[in-house]
């Protein structure tokens, strides 16, 4: 996978991390930094919307399975293509050129300088040659599971999901950086806060 062809001086974040291990709340925390934010998953949903997806969707899958109401139900959807390694990957084919041209779009429409894309399945689908450099939230597996739980996931369901991803060692030995989320919001502020005011620091003397 190629990476995205920005204007000098972008820095573009991969971030990511198991299940429950904090990707939003560092996404949200990367925004306050003044960095543009962009969640793949919210990308993701607003094409499945879209008329060109959306139809090519109800031709695949079966309607009683996948809609509530004559509304495209995501848990539905989710559950279908989970329990199937050959219909996730025929929606993956179908969805992530499209998610890679929108979230490009929004960057390149964008005057930030750091940009920040949070992307589940990032080393899973081969784009972390598209970022600058990747970050992984983590956090020890009983924790993970625990947060979870919390969520309202059953055990079988969370458990199922990990099966589906690459395993949590393997996605913080592939990362450029690890990033512990085991404290307080403010302790996850403090690393984020240091990550970006190093890459501005570093921009600005590059430019004197």
């Amino acid at each position: 996978m190629k990476k995205f062809k920005l204007p000098a001086g972008r820095a573009v974040i991969g971030l990511t991390g198991p299940i429950a291990s904090g990707k939003s709340l560092a996404l949200d925390l990367f925004i306050k930094e003044g960095a543009l934010g962009i969640s793949a998953d919210a990308v993701s949903a607003s094409l499945l919307t879209d008329p060109a997806c959306y139809n090519r969707i109800l031709k695949k899958f079966s309607p009683g399975k996948i809609l509530t109401n004559g509304k495209l139900d995501k848990k539905k959807l989710a559950a279908e293509i989970f329990g199937s390694p050959a219909k996730r990957k025929w929606l993956e084919a179908l969805l992530h050129p499209r998610i890679l041209r929108r979230i490009h779009s929004l960057i390149t429409g964008s005057t930030k300088k750091i940009a920040v894309v949070e992307t589940p399945l990032l080393f899973e689908a081969g784009l972390a040659e598209c970022f600058t450099f990747t970050v992984c939230l983590a956090a020890p597996a009983k924790v993970l599971e625990a947060r979870a739980l919390e969520r309202g996931w059953s055990r079988a369901q969370y458990r199922g999901r990990v099966k589906a991803q690459l395993t949590a060692e393997e996605k913080y030995r592939l990362a450029d950086i690890v990033l512990e989320n085991t404290g307080s919001r403010r302790e996850l502020a403090k690393r984020i806060s240091f990550i970006c005011r190093f890459l501005k620091e570093t921009a600005q003397g590059k430019r004197k």
